[in-house]
């Protein structure tokens, strides 16, 4: 049960919690696109579970479904072809889509600006080369900076949280980063605490951006320190699939199962930072 979850995540039930209604009223009328990877579309599940949860869940309404329509040309011009997904509607008026984006292509960015309110993105863990990852941040900034200083209009960047896969490192400098994992345990998955000294490198790139004092309309949701600890809500090993994929070597110590406490703090915080956007002041 959900009880039992809540009470089983130390890490998160005696932090401040919120839910969808807030969400929901806070932005009403307005149009949020969540960006980002697979971590990122776990949340917005979240947020369609909690939509349904809360009874707040409203059909698509025609408008909503001719703004869909709309906008998809945006998204066909580029590269990956990808319009956003899982159209949802509140009740008050706020309408959600989910954009599967890894990393940074001009054509998303121009897309996203044109056809939402708010916008929150995580681009990171699929980014190995961090010169790459500074200059695709500055480039697609400029443009979120100008979204976000209209009236009406917010862009939030979510950091990128923490992964914990084993590494073999003798100094116990365990970052718990993919690609510094002890391969040796990708047929059996062994996820391990992090222990990184607060140093994560994206996080740290992504900070160093935000202090050129460019971006001064942006605004950043925690999330690193929230999955830090969390190295026992994996996945775990996820071989065998019936799928086919990774039949042997699939070990997953990126993405969490599913925590109310988690989800809610998150949710906490990220109603913090919107109430931070001047744009929605």
């Amino acid at each position: 049960s959900e009880d039992r979850l809540i009470k089983a995540d130390v890490h998160a039930n005696q932090l401040p919690q919120a839910g969808m209604s807030q969400l929901a009223a806070l932005l009403k009328g307005k149009t949020l696109l969540v960006m980002g990877d697979s971590v990122m579309e776990q949340f917005y599940n979240t947020l369609q579970c909690l939509l349904r949860k809360e009874d707040l869940e409203a059909p698509n309404s025609p408008e909503f479904k001719d703004y869909i329509a709309k906008t998809k040309p945006l998204w066909l011009m580029g590269k990956r072809k990808k319009p956003p997904k899982l159209p949802q509607q509140a009740r008050t008026g706020m309408r959600m889509l989910y954009a599967r984006v890894t990393t940074m292509h001009p054509d998303e960015v121009s897309a996203a600006v044109s056809s939402a309110d708010v916008i929150l993105l995580n681009w990171g863990l699929h980014y190995q080369r961090l010169n790459e990852y500074r200059d695709n941040l500055h480039s697609a900034f400029q443009a979120f900076e100008e979204h976000a200083a209209q009236p009406g209009k917010a862009f939030v960047f979510q950091e990128t949280g923490a992964q914990h896969f084993k590494t073999s490192d003798r100094r116990g400098y365990r970052t718990g980063e993919w690609e510094f994992r002890d391969k040796s345990t990708d047929t059996l998955c062994q996820c391990q605490a992090t222990e990184d000294f607060n140093v994560n490198s994206r996080n740290r790139v992504l900070y160093e951006v935000l202090g050129s004092g460019k971006y001064r309309h942006l605004q950043v949701l925690p999330f690193y320190n929230l999955t830090r600890p969390r190295w026992r809500w994996h996945f775990g090993n996820c071989t065998q699939r019936p799928n086919g994929w990774n039949y042997y070597t699939c070990c997953d110590c990126t993405h969490f199962c599913y925590s109310p406490a988690m989800w809610g703090a998150h949710m906490y915080n990220l109603l913090a930072v919107l109430k931070r956007a001047s744009g929605l002041q």
